[in-house]
């Protein structure tokens, strides 16, 4: 009787587990939507922008701007975009593997999200920052992260600000990936306009105001902190598909194992009436 009470115990114990992930799951794929919305959308954004400065860049000495210098002295900066919560699958692990095999040995790192700042920090790499983001991303909590790593690259504290984070393919696929955000180079910028269908401005008629350096000067901070933004949002929706597989899987897991506890508990209740049918029958004919 005990092995039947721990059986039923057990099959209660998965019931609400699954009730939990699907409920995990039903919100994942919400909050994915709309974060697939987004990430979607700013990627045209940024293409146009990076269409706009590559032109303007066209029209001055390359490496003008103070966002395009290459810098000799500083060490390099790493923005790891990770998540604040688990439950994501293995989305973290990969993350994390592809910083130790690609990043720089000697950089700084800035995380964006905890999950990985204990990690990296377990693993000798030197953590200066870790900051949250919320799904709203407020620019409460963007304004000091750019201010930070603006600040930290301006001052030649770095002479290279890489990203590292998961690109958003589609639902079931998000790959990590290290892209150099500062310095900004003509060719990040033409790859960056290259990856949206967008119609090439012609320029040579166009009268500028100011000159185009200072117009320059003043996009390109608004150019890397869009492009800082939209890699934040390829995070956030990969995390969210991430979350609903691994969640979906969860539930299907936990209802496969309800099926078997089930047929444990049936063969087991079926041996006991069997034995109890038994005992009642030899004890009558030993009354006979």
């Amino acid at each position: 009787m005990a092995n039947l009470r721990d059986i039923k115990r057990r099959i209660k114990s998965v019931r609400n587990t699954s009730q939990i992930t699907k409920a995990m799951q039903m919100v994942a794929s919400a909050k994915m939507r709309r974060a697939q919305e987004l990430a979607l959308h700013g990627r045209a954004y940024i293409s146009a922008l990076a269409n706009v400065l590559q032109h303007l860049n066209a029209t001055i000495e390359q490496g003008g701007a103070s966002l395009m210098q290459m810098r000799e002295s500083g060490k390099p900066l790493v923005v790891v975009i990770s998540t604040d919560k688990g439950l994501c699958g293995a989305l973290n692990a990969n993350l994390l593997r592809e910083i130790i095999s690609k990043a720089p040995q000697d950089a700084d790192f800035m995380c964006i999200g905890s999950k990985l700042s204990s990690t990296l920090q377990r693993l000798g790499r030197n953590v200066r920052f870790t900051f949250s983001v919320s799904d709203s991303m407020s620019d409460v909590e963007l304004k000091p992260i750019y201010e930070s790593i603006f600040r930290g690259f301006k001052e030649a504290t770095y002479n290279r600000v890489i990203v590292a984070y998961q690109r958003f393919i589609n639902v079931m696929v998000q790959r990590p990936h290290l892209r150099e955000l500062l310095p900004i180079t003509a060719e990040d910028l033409r790859e960056i306009a290259a990856m949206d269908d967008i119609e090439d401005t012609q320029t040579d008629n166009f009268l500028l105001e100011p000159t185009p350096k200072k117009l320059l000067d003043s996009i390109l901070p608004l150019y890397a902190s869009n492009a800082l933004s939209q890699l934040i949002l390829e995070g956030k929706a990969s995390e969210q598909s991430a979350r609903m597989v691994a969640m979906k899987s969860a539930t299907e897991n936990a209802k496969n194992l309800i099926g078997e506890l089930t047929l444990d508990y049936n063969k087991a209740r079926q041996t006991q009436i069997t034995n109890e049918l038994l005992e009642i029958t030899t004890a009558t004919r030993a009354m006979e």
